[in-house]
């Protein structure tokens, strides 16, 4: 028993040597099936977001699209339903001249009688439903002049849609087609007429600026200011201060009561803060020197599509 036979130790040996040589086997002699086992799949890598490269100093940057500036995100409001319509392309204005109608409203109700200073509800939707069927998309008066003064990304077909005196039927009758349509518009308010009789109250002035509209000053009493020597300042400078401490808003431009307007009421409008004025006149075309005198179009209650057409020309 205390020895083992020839054979025995030539096996042992023999498993010796093959134990060995397997041991000390490179990794690439070993055969595929012995690493078939399972992997866990590995993440795709990603990449770092690109930034934007910041355009050279001095020069425009690339046409951007409009955002949801112009129409709130907020809940729609007074079961206003939007239309869904496709984003303006906005192309970059230089300086200087500028061509863009900007319209002029007063009512919009039913006068039971045709009326210049009514536009009934029913012509208002044709107007505004036909303006967006042609391509155009409403800005504000401050872009306007922003556009004017230093440039501006501008929708390559703007109107201006503004709505002088701040009746009540704007609110009840304009807001909801401006808004189903995807406009905004100017209200220019007499401070002295809020919450009394037709007019607009404080909280409906408060939601046209949180929809996205712009409001402006009518004067104080809507006198006519040629003839009015001793109240200009409450007409042109204080109404603008009542505004902005009761809205809590900027206000950038003056309506003058009834297109009444002369250099030196020009002057007193561009010492009050304002940067525009409005007025009347025949054109859409407007220029550094005619800010403080904008040109806008009347549209009166007679009108049919082919003469409010005409306008925008």
């Amino acid at each position: 028993m205390g020895g083992r036979s020839p054979l025995k130790k030539l096996t042992l040996l023999a498993v010796l040597l093959c134990a060995l040589l397997l041991a000390g086997r490179p990794p690439e002699e070993i055969s595929a099936q012995e690493t078939m086992l399972p992997r866990t799949p590995l993440a795709p890598r990603r990449s770092p977001p690109l930034k934007p490269a910041n355009p050279p100093h001095g020069e425009p940057g690339p046409t951007r699209t409009a955002t949801a500036s112009t129409i709130s995100s907020s809940s729609p409001k007074l079961g206003i339903t939007a239309l869904p319509y496709p984003t303006p392309i906005l192309i970059y204005h230089p300086a200087g001249e500028v061509r863009i109608p900007i319209l002029l409203y007063h009512h919009v109700a039913d006068p039971g009688e045709t009326s210049r200073y009514f536009v009934s509800s029913q012509q208002f939707e044709k107007q505004i439903s036909s303006l967006r069927s042609w391509g155009y998309t409403a800005i504000q008066i401050y872009l306007l002049v922003q556009a004017i003064e230093g440039g501006a990304d501008l929708p390559m077909r703007a109107v201006v849609i503004t709505f002088d005196d701040g009746y009540r039927d704007v609110y009840q009758n304009a807001l909801p087609v401006m808004e189903r349509y995807g406009y905004t518009g100017t209200a220019y308010v007499i401070v002295k007429q809020i919450v009394v009789g037709v007019y607009m109250n404080t909280k409906q002035l408060k939601e046209l600026v949180d929809r996205g509209w712009e409001v402006g000053s009518h004067s104080e009493t809507h006198s006519n200011l040629r003839k009015t020597k001793t109240k200009l300042v409450d007409e042109i400078f204080n109404s603008r201060l009542a505004l902005e401490e009761l809205l809590s808003t900027p206000v950038l431009s003056f309506s003058y009561p009834y297109g009444s307007a002369n250099p030196s009421l020009l002057k007193l409008v561009q010492q009050a803060g304002y940067q525009s004025g409005a007025g009347l006149g025949s054109t859409g075309r407007h220029t550094l020197k005619s800010r403080f005198y904008l040109s806008r179009l009347e549209v009166e209650g007679s009108y049919d599509l082919i003469e409010f057409a005409r306008l925008l020309r």
